[in-house]
């Protein structure tokens, strides 16, 4: 999307948090032009914003219906249909995320100030003017909202909008991790975080993504998942596997389950009927049941070794562009296969610069990205595996990541539907931490109950 284009979906955001959000419209008021929005219904909505800021200093919210109806006063049926249609939309929209309108918008109004500052800057040298030259093009530095060119200022009365009314907005979680023993402590991951999964050949780093992403739609979130290997088709059907406990065979069947005591000893077997991915009337039935939490999900595949990191940013400005779709979840299965740039460079550079691009990714857009990376083979059948073991190719790539998540097992494990998750990397919490999990993939499960994790028995081949 080109920053002198400001789309749709950004202006409807602006127009709700001008509405609704008084700190918003006092930062926003003498920043943002009311000419720089493409849409007169939605730049006479502002400046109507901008006039009751003017007069009250509040945002207008519900007192905006009011001054809306002496707005088209005058107006004919049809015009009057048009704005309150408008504001109908508005009114259904979910509530943008302010930090990220803000910096979106922020580029927008650069981009538009230095279209004419060149112009004139280029006039001014013409006529030997080099300081007032220099005076403009500093000004048009200095352009856009002062919040987030500023930062936080600690000592401002106002405490910042991150940590909510009530001072729970801080610690919002956007997920849970779904491991119960790790979300006991880390509670699970936050916007801005990039998330590693670390994982052996066939042990689950796909599944992960699945269940990661499964865990968005169940809490009304935004999800976009990239594949470069498994096709898209096939993680369609293994959502449907992990969110219904479906299976995979062409018709229902019967499924073994273990059953464990408290202390997570093996105490039995049982089986369950589960229904298959194939019964079309099951599957429109779960969907129904998931779209009801308010998320969504897309998922988009690559054919292995060809998208970069450029096609990722293009491909998230053309579904917020053109679908309306802003994801709060980026799930991409891994860095590893996608095309890494320069190609004149060591890999392990190109690597290092990917994990960078994925954590600048979070920052920017305000959204947690979760990928993955296989660890050594020779490190497959170890409980618990070091951190160099599981950086693979680039040590560096543990720096980047805000959490890092290790799913291992023994071949005994692996024999008996179970498996260690461990807390590898966390940068602002506990860490070197984990849990035995129970699992069933042939439905989709990859978390079906947790018990902690003993360090004494890190490298034990455990039997069950």
């Amino acid at each position: 999307m080109k920053e002198t284009v400001i789309n749709q979906h950004l202006q409807n955001c602006f127009v709700y948090l001008a509405v609704t959000d008084t700190g918003f419209l006092r930062i926003a008021r003498n920043s943002v032009k009311e000419v720089y929005f493409s849409s007169e219904i939605t730049e006479n909505i502002i400046r109507l914003c901008y006039s009751y800021y003017d007069l009250t200093k509040e945002a207008p919210q519900n007192h905006l219906h009011d001054e809306l109806v002496r707005f088209l006063f005058d107006k004919d049926d049809d015009k009057k249909n048009q704005y309150l249609n408008y504001l109908k939309k508005i009114q259904e929209m979910d509530p943008p995320n302010k930090e990220y309108i803000v910096s979106r918008i922020n580029k927008f109004i650069q981009a538009r100030e230095f279209e004419g500052a060149t112009v004139k800057f280029v006039r001014l040298i013409e006529q030997g003017k080099f300081t007032e030259g220099r005076q403009l093009m500093q000004k048009a530095l200095r352009t856009g909202i002062v919040q987030e060119e500023v930062g936080i200022k600690y000592f401002d009365e106002a405490i910042p909008s991150y940590y909510g009314e009530d001072g729970q907005g801080r610690r919002e979680v956007l997920i849970p991790t779904g491991f119960g023993i790790i979300d006991n402590s880390i509670r699970g991951f936050h916007r801005k975080e990039l998330v590693c999964v670390f994982a052996g050949y066939k042990v689950g780093k796909t599944w992960a993504g699945v269940h990661f992403g499964s865990l968005g739609l169940l809490y009304g979130r935004k999800v976009l998942h990239i594949s470069h290997e498994e096709t898209a088709e096939n993680l369609d059907m293994r959502y449907d596997m992990c969110l219904g406990s479906f299976t995979s065979s062409e018709y229902s069947e019967n499924v073994t389950f273990s059953e464990y005591s408290p202390e997570g000893h093996p105490i039995g077997v049982y089986e369950l009927e589960r229904d298959t991915v194939y019964n079309l009337s099951s599957i429109k039935k779960l969907r129904r049941k998931a779209a009801r939490f308010g998320g969504d999900l897309i998922i988009k595949k690559y054919p292995m070794g060809s998208c970069t990191i450029g096609e990722i940013e293009r491909y998230l400005d053309y579904l917020e562009t053109y679908e309306d779709f802003v994801p709060d979840i980026l799930i991409n299965d891994y860095v590893e296969k996608m095309r890494l740039l320069p190609e004149s460079d060591q890999r392990r550079d190109r690597i290092n610069q990917a994990y960078v691009d994925h954590k600048r990714i979070a920052d920017e857009r305000n959204i947690v990205v979760i990928t993955a990376s296989q660890i050594k083979g020779q490190s497959l059948e170890r409980k618990i595996v070091s951190q160099r073991e599981s950086a693979a190719e680039d040590m560096r790539k543990l720096g980047n990541v805000d959490i890092g998540l290790l799913l291992s097992q023994t071949r005994a494990q692996e024999r008996n539907n179970r498996m260690q998750a461990f807390v590898l990397v966390n940068r602002s919490g506990k860490q070197s931490f984990g849990c035995i999990v129970s699992k069933n993939l042939k439905v989709g499960q990859l978390v079906l109950d947790s018990w902690p994790l003993r360090m004494s028995e890190g490298d034990s081949n455990e039997s069950t």
